[in-house]
């Protein structure tokens, strides 16, 4: 189950003094992770490297910038982060100032995985949970019956309107949408196709 960012989450490290700023939000388009990207920049006016990487699952999109590091020690480890606890739809940019001490190759991916794990973890990865919305119809005599039997099975009741019948607009959850249409088999309940989504 992939897991996104429900809010930012912004980290800070030192490393034989250079300091080590990272951060990440959820972002749904290249255009959006760019624009954080510019913003962190532009906070940063003196910091000797801006490292980012951010994934966008609609179209495919995976981009990544050592800035001026050694090819490899810190876009790298800024997006394996990410991919190994499967976080998707985030971009995250690791600030870093120049404390005047070389780590090398090893001591850069590991200070920009710190920084970017640190950050990743302040913002609560949480699971993407997928659902559908539906429209179901039923008769006045049922409504109690199919409101009870919803609430139970965790089906999320969003609105009812009322004509001649009973038109309730429900959420339904990837993981329980077996159950639901199991429910939806009954011979009082119908789907309106108009409100499926």
């Amino acid at each position: 189950m992939p897991l996104i960012l429900p809010k930012e989450g912004v980290f800070e490290y030192e490393e034989k003094r250079s300091k080590f700023l990272g951060y990440c939000a959820p972002v749904s388009t290249d255009e959006a992770a760019r624009t954080v990207i510019a913003e962190i920049r532009a906070a940063h006016p003196k910091a000797n490297h801006n490292v980012f990487a951010y994934e966008i699952t609609a179209g495919n999109v995976v981009r990544m910038s050592d800035d001026g590091e050694p090819h490899g020690t810190a876009g790298m480890p800024v997006l394996t982060v990410f991919q190994k606890t499967g976080v998707i739809n985030y971009v995250c940019v690791v600030t870093r100032y120049f404390g005047g001490t070389l780590l090398g190759a090893g001591g850069l991916v590991r200070a920009y995985t710190r920084a970017a794990k640190g950050a990743m973890e302040n913002a609560a990865p949480e699971e993407l949970v997928i659902s559908k919305e539906y429209g179901v119809v039923c008769g006045y005599s049922n409504f109690d019956k199919v409101k009870y039997d919803f609430e139970k099975l965790g089906v999320e009741i969003l609105g009812v309107e009322y004509t001649d019948v009973c038109t309730l607009t429900v959420r339904v959850t990837e993981v329980i949408e077996p159950s639901f249409m199991e429910v939806m088999c009954l011979p009082y309940l119908t789907l309106n196709p108009t409100a499926h989504r």
